[in-house]
């Protein structure tokens, strides 16, 4: 294919958190990219809202951390409630952000091998050696190898003749919202308290300060539009009662303040994703329940599986599908995805199921957890014991 535009190495379509990480990890590599991002802020949407010190870590690594760092709040321990109770706390490092603050400072930070344009790709031509696009107001811009990073957009894999498989539709409702509680009820503290009744279509909550104020997430397996969505967005504080009184008696009445975010998630997967000088990664090929809360840890499993690719494939001549190929196949992708798509569904199965499989898988979970938190409330009482049995004053419970 011959062309007049400059040949980059790699071009990246996409500005979220998996396409931003990829154009940083080529360029430290000393590869040439090109980010084409479709507007010059990310959009104001309810995305993912917390990520583990893991994932801060690989952000750390490619020099976008600091960026990362100026936008979030650091969260230390975890509360767990269930069965309508608290059952534990531990030492846990994350970080709460608005994703939308997330992706802008993480893209002020890329490094300056990385040369960024805004706009929308309106045409394509990909093969064995040189990718091209065409953007709308006709910038046309050469590659060895594109990267398609562009989330739930499905406008560019269209283009390409991707296929896609609808593995679960409506799969999940999730609901962000700030509370009326002060920060200081949780200070560097987050809360996940579990559905407290089968049947209800609710995962979790999860409380969290984020800035100054308590942020709120409602995982459901609600459809959109149905009664029990409608019934929390006419009264969620008296339907967050309702659904979670031991969580009511334990920290108050949850009282949203200012508009409720809603997401509704289709789980969606790429079919025949292995061609010619193309790979797509992040929601863009695999899209995750966000209750089992692996999106961005598996968007950057995927940029750290291709950029350990990108020595080899670049020491050769060609971008073909062989190559392509080993990306999807590689051992850390294909165990990252199917955790992410099983995980995903068997929580939908175990939360809404009437059969008796999902009964059963929901009475183990049940059963085991409670076995486990007794088995700790027992040594718990052993060692406060002990050192009164040997004559020493038992410390305070």
């Amino acid at each position: 294919m011959q062309t007049e535009a400059p040949l980059y190495d790699v071009l990246v379509v996409g500005a979220g958190i998996a396409g931003l990480s990829l154009a940083a990890a080529a360029a430290r590599e000393g590869r040439t990219v090109l980010l084409i991002a479709a507007r010059d802020t990310h959009p104001r949407e309810f995305r993912a809202e917390k990520f583990s010190s893991s994932e801060m870590g690989v952000l750390d690594r490619l020099g976008l951390g600091t960026g990362a760092r100026a936008v979030a709040t650091p969260l230390h321990t975890v509360i767990e409630g269930r069965w309508g109770r608290l059952i534990k706390r531990m030492a846990s490092q994350e970080f709460a952000f608005h994703y939308p603050e997330l992706v802008d400072a993480v893209r002020a930070a890329l490094p300056r091998g990385v040369t960024s344009v805004t706009g929308r790709v309106a045409a394509t031509a990909t093969g064995a050696d040189v990718q091209m696009l065409t953007l709308a107001d006709g910038r046309r811009f050469a590659g060895r190898l594109l990267v398609v990073a562009t989330g739930l957009g499905e406008g560019l894999q269209r283009e390409l003749g991707f296929e896609r498989r609808l593995v679960s539709q409506g799969n999940t409702l999730v609901y962000g919202f700030n509370t009326a509680f002060t920060y200081a009820l949780l200070a560097g503290e987050q809360l996940i308290w579990s559905a407290e009744a089968g049947g209800d279509g609710v995962a979790y909550l999860t409380l969290f300060p984020l800035g100054t104020q308590i942020r709120a997430n409602l995982f459901t397996y609600w459809p959109r539009g149905g009664t029990a969505a409608e019934a929390f967005l006419a009264d969620p504080t008296g339907t967050m009662r309702r659904l979670m009184p031991g969580l009511a008696r334990a920290y108050g009445t949850i009282e949203p303040v200012g508009a409720i975010q809603q997401r509704p998630i289709d789980l969606v997967e790429i079919t025949n994703p292995v061609r010619d000088g193309v790979v797509v990664i992040g929601d863009a090929f695999c899209t995750t329940c966000p209750a089992y809360g692996t999106g961005i840890r598996k968007a950057l499993s995927d940029v750290t599986v291709l950029a350990s690719l990108l020595p080899a494939w670049f020491a050769t001549p060609g971008m073909g599908a062989a190559k392509i190929g080993s990306y999807y196949k590689h051992p850390k992708k294909v165990a990252a995805d199917q955790l992410s798509v099983g995980v995903s569904l068997r929580l939908r199965r175990m939360t809404m199921g009437r059969d008796l499989v999902s009964r059963f898988l929901s009475l183990r979970s049940t059963v085991y957890r409670r076995g486990q938190q007794a088995v700790v409330d027992a040594a718990a009482k052993l060692r406060r014991a002990a050192p009164a049995a040997s004559g020493t004053p038992a410390a305070n419970p």
